[in-house]
């Protein structure tokens, strides 16, 4: 006979699962998980309230009745030791920014079961400000919420810049599972003067943001950052405040890396780009009730280089897929994918003078490619069958 295992009652649900995140010791000292974990930290999980586990798994149980800033607070309690904070299943309010330490996280126990909400209008998330800067700082597992659809909002994560020493700038930040709702601003911004590197970013999707009247939900304006990387990238932003599109990435410097970016609703244009490395395995596009058409889903500008491995346009139009202006080059690009939307004109778009010592490359017909702009240095290698066929 099969045994029956009993379903977990919340108190040892919730243990359970802030053991699997604590370390592989659970509550023990020895290696194994005991069975009557310490009552404190799980009961006050269970009660709503945020936990901080420092050095030597030293906890601090912060009321969210007693405080306006319960996050914020937890991030004190362990600034010293570095350490772990805790939100509850459910909804914890901060009114102010939350501003991490060094060595530093921030942890639920979904994206859909544990949210924190920053209250406050015109308020920045999770903020990137201090001197010195923020390193090793993990966010995962719950809902970064904005103030409201209706409210003007700061954005939910931000790099801004303090006139710090560069040699600190923020390393090694990592995002594992985050779901950011209800912003009315870009999303993820890194100002000029300040440039994160070597951050990891598994999973990140925006729904219901409204960066119509910014550049884009995801803004690097930063020249410097090196080595940073995005999994899957996933937006479906509103056009209610701004009654425009939302463009997805910005881009004026640094290194990035995207794996996969899927895009719906109201999305514009998927790519600004110039200066700084741009490397997107693959661009999905499947806008609904769209404000405008996009010149191109791909702009590129001067300096840098770029590679976009797929691009497909499932819903909605784009009058091109990819646009190279003035100065462009060292661009390598494939054709787009047959999808169920509509590229109007053509693939790609030549509209301005390309860089004339550094060639681009194209990866499918020169039937696919318009020549727009008036200058022409030819520098724009169109491979069509190049190659020797075998097999």
């Amino acid at each position: 006979m099969v045994p029956v295992t009993a379903p977990l009652d919340r108190r040892s649900y919730l243990a359970a699962l802030l053991a699997s995140t604590a370390g592989c010791s659970g509550w023990g000292g020895d290696g194994d998980m005991t069975t009557d974990p310490p009552a404190e930290p799980i009961d006050s999980l269970v009660a709503g309230h945020v936990v901080a586990v420092g050095l030597d798994l030293e906890e601090t149980v912060i009321r969210t009745a007693d405080t306006e800033t319960p996050v914020q607070d937890a991030l004190d309690a362990v600034a010293d030791s570095g350490g772990r904070v805790y939100l509850p299943p459910g909804l914890v309010r901060e009114r102010g920014p939350v501003r991490p330490h060094r060595n530093t996280g921030i942890y639920g126990f979904g994206m859909n079961v544990s949210v924190l909400q920053i209250a406050e209008a015109n308020t920045d998330g999770i903020l990137f400000d201090r001197d010195p800067r923020a390193s090793r700082v993990a966010l995962d597992g719950f809902e970064l919420r904005g103030p409201g659809r209706n409210t003007s909002s700061g954005v939910a994560i931000h790099f801004r810049d303090n006139d710090a020493d560069p040699v600190s700038d923020p390393a090694d930040f990592y995002v594992g599972r985050l779901y950011c709702w209800a912003w009315n601003d870009s999303v993820y911004r890194v100002d000029e003067g300040v440039g994160p590197f070597q951050c990891r970013h598994d999973f990140l999707r925006m729904d219901d943001c409204d960066a119509g009247d910014r550049d884009a939900l995801i803004e690097w304006r930063s020249s410097y950052g090196p080595a940073n990387w995005f999994g899957t990238v996933v937006a479906y932003p509103s056009a209610e405040r701004s009654g425009a599109d939302s463009g997805l990435l910005y881009q004026r410097g640094g290194e990035i890396t995207v794996e996969n970016i899927t895009t719906g609703t109201t999305t514009g244009r998927l790519v600004d780009k110039a200066y700084g490395r741009l490397h997107v395995g693959r661009l999905h596009y499947e806008p609904v009730e769209q404000r405008a058409v996009p010149d191109s889903l791909v702009r590129i500008g001067p300096g840098g280089a770029t590679r976009i491995n797929d691009v497909i346009v499932d819903s909605g139009a784009a009058e091109y897929a990819y646009e190279l202006r003035r100065r462009a080059g060292n661009a390598v690009l494939f054709a787009p994918a047959d999808g169920r939307g509509t590229i109007r004109e053509n693939a790609v778009n030549v509209a301005g003078q390309l860089s004339a010592d550094r060639p681009s490359w194209y990866f499918g017909s020169a039937a696919d490619v318009d020549v727009t702009g008036r200058s022409r240095t030819g520098n724009l290698r169109v491979l069509g069958t190049a190659g020797r066929g075998m097999g």
